[in-house]
């Protein structure tokens, strides 16, 4: 089991994409032609022209598909105008169909009246309302503002209904927004043309950002990111410290992407949230947002290039019910690395870990199995938490028993680099191979703790999981409590019922009966012991508002605290190795 690092990893230049690339030229060509700004600073549509090479399809095959809803947020499926196609033979005719997967997905697929074979033309409008509602949701969907439009390849790129790589080549034609304009993709800045193969997933997973953004790019042009809107601070500092978290990240992992993009946008309903994307990341921000709230979310959401979900079935239900491993890895590193690589504090680090374990600690949810989180996950962020906490956790829990048995020879980190390194390689990064490697370093008993918390167990790492310079303490904390279930707040109507007589909520003057109008980030929200809530409600004819604080009885829960005079910050090694 313990086949040697560098060996996977030469294993892995050797079966790099570039040799694909060279095996299989056929081309993905995406052009994007914005319209002009208008005078509310607007990008209000935006025309797309594809070239799709190596395209087969029967008559009647679906050809093109599309989310209408992806992960719960509406794209521009409905509102596409002039979509034509194209190919050698002539004009295609496509009739669409939709297929509902589940309550948050819907694909719509076009097929194909006729065969087609070889190189396809697809040519459509995206208009983009500047007026569109703020979502509390991911930010996929397109938008504009402050003369730039933005947006995930799934909001708005049809792709063809096989999973082929192509070569991606991107052309911006920004012309009608000026001679300052620019834009940028998840695979680079400006026009380019990839040097490896994507397949279509990949490309779904893209997002795009045009007109006039703000623009940092390292020195070497692997890293760069770009914004619209305006940030609290001077964008640059916070940019910068990205920029080298990113480098200490490809080091760490022992694998630096061809080129890492970051996206950012604002939103004043939901700052502060993140989705993971091809080589890059997208996140929401407002002014009142600091530098040290985004950088734990952009420590966060860049380890998902390195560090994301185990292989297997992805549909949501899946991929919710494996959300242990990749975001509580990430809730794990998220601290961790940029603590050891210099770029956050002591006091930094021990924020954010008392955060993650303040709410899993006062959590009434607990001992909630692994197997109901799906079902719960978008009901109860009491339930939405449990996999990034108690995920995490469990990681530095195990951390801490594989360096004991080991002394010290071995850790978490070799595990992680190994399974990377193996996905890269084409193997599959599965539940299977991560009980292996349970199984080498430390048997039977392990598979049986690992169980034990899938399940519901807590987890309590040892004293000095977090190095000798921290040392964890038991102190009273209150729980999280609405004074009525949090899954009212995901339904149709929000009318409160079921109200606690004796809540914080109920003492501040909410009623059974009171309809809930606004929405409010209840993930930060539960992890914040001294957070007040406002209620916006209308109570028969009138709206009001009430304060409150959201906590109900007070628990024994478990916080570290850093040992006094201890300057020792256990640096990991970024070398790959043990």
């Amino acid at each position: 089991m313990r086949k040697s690092l560098n060996i996977l990893l030469a294993t892995t230049i050797m079966a790099s994409p570039a040799v694909a690339a060279a095996q299989d030229a056929a081309q993905f060509a995406i052009e994007l032609t914005p319209a002009a700004v208008d005078n509310e600073g607007a990008v209000r549509n935006v025309h797309v022209a594809l070239t799709i090479d190596a395209v087969e399809a029967d008559a009647g095959d679906a050809l093109l598909h599309l989310p209408v809803m992806a992960s719960t947020v509406s794209t521009a499926a409905d509102r596409l105008t002039g979509l034509s196609a194209s190919d050698a033979s002539g004009p295609i005719m496509l009739t669409a169909h939709d297929d509902i997967r589940d309550d948050a997905n819907v694909e719509r697929r076009w097929s194909t009246d006729r065969a087609v074979s070889g190189t396809v033309q697809v040519s459509y409008d995206v208009p983009i309302d500047p007026h569109r509602p703020l979502i509390a949701r991911p930010a996929y969907e397109l938008r504009t503002q402050d003369s730039t439009f933005s947006g995930a390849g799934n909001a708005f790129l049809l792709l063809p209904e096989d999973d082929r790589q192509r070569i991606v080549d991107v052309d911006w034609q920004l012309d009608a927004i000026g001679a300052d304009a620019r834009g940028a993709s998840s695979f680079g800045v400006g026009d380019l043309t990839t040097q490896e193969p994507y397949a279509t997933g990949d490309l779904h997973r893209a997002y795009f950002m045009g007109g006039k953004p703000g623009l940092h790019q390292s020195a070497d042009g692997r890293f760069f990111s770009v914004w619209q809107g305006e940030f609290g601070f001077p964008a640059e500092e916070l940019m910068n410290w990205t920029d080298r978290l990113q480098q200490y990240y490809g080091d760490f992992f022992g694998y630096k992407p061809p080129v890492f993009g970051v996206f950012g946008r604002t939103n004043t309903l939901n700052p502060g949230s993140g989705i993971g994307l091809t080589h890059s990341f997208a996140f929401t921000f407002s002014k009142d947002l600091s530098q040290q709230d985004l950088r734990g979310l952009l420590a966060h959401e860049m380890l998902h290039a390195w560090v994301n979900s185990l292989d297997g079935s992805m549909d949501q239900a899946g991929g919710l019910a494996k959300s242990w491993f990749g975001e509580g890895l990430a809730v794990h590193y998220q601290r961790l690395l940029p603590y050891h690589a210099g770029l956050i504090s002591a006091e930094d680090f021990l924020d954010d870990l008392n955060s993650t374990a303040g709410r899993y600690y006062t959590n009434a949810l607990i001992d909630t199995p692994n197997s109901e989180v799906p079902a719960g996950f978008w009901l109860d962020t009491r339930i939405r938490t449990l996999p990034y906490d108690r995920g995490s956790l469990y990681f530095a829990k195990l951390d801490a028993q594989i360096r004991a048995k080991t002394q010290g020879q071995y850790s978490l980190d070799y595990i992680v680099r190994n399974m990377l390194a193996a996905r890269r390689d084409g193997e599959p990064m599965d539940m299977a191979l991560w009980k292996a490697w349970l199984f080498e370093m430390l048997g039977q008993q392990e598979l049986d703790d690992f169980d034990a918390m899938l399940n519901g167990a807590v987890q309590v790492p040892p004293s000095d999981a977090f190095g000798r310079c921290f040392t964890r303490v038991t102190k009273k904390l209150q729980r999280f409590d609405l004074g009525f279930e949090p899954a009212l707040l995901a339904s149709e109507d929000r009318v409160i019922e079921g109200l606690d007589p004796a809540s914080n909520a109920a003492a501040a003057g909410l009623r059974n009966g009171d309809k809930v109008l606004n929405s409010f980030p209840t993930d930060s929200l539960q992890g914040d012991q001294e957070a007040m809530v406002t209620l916006k409600l209308r109570r028969g004819e009138k709206e009001l508002d009430v304060t409150y604080l959201p906590r109900g009885e007070w628990v024994d829960a478990y916080q570290w605290e850093q040992v006094p005079y201890c300057n020792d910050t256990g640096a990991r090694s970024v070398a790959p190795s043990q």
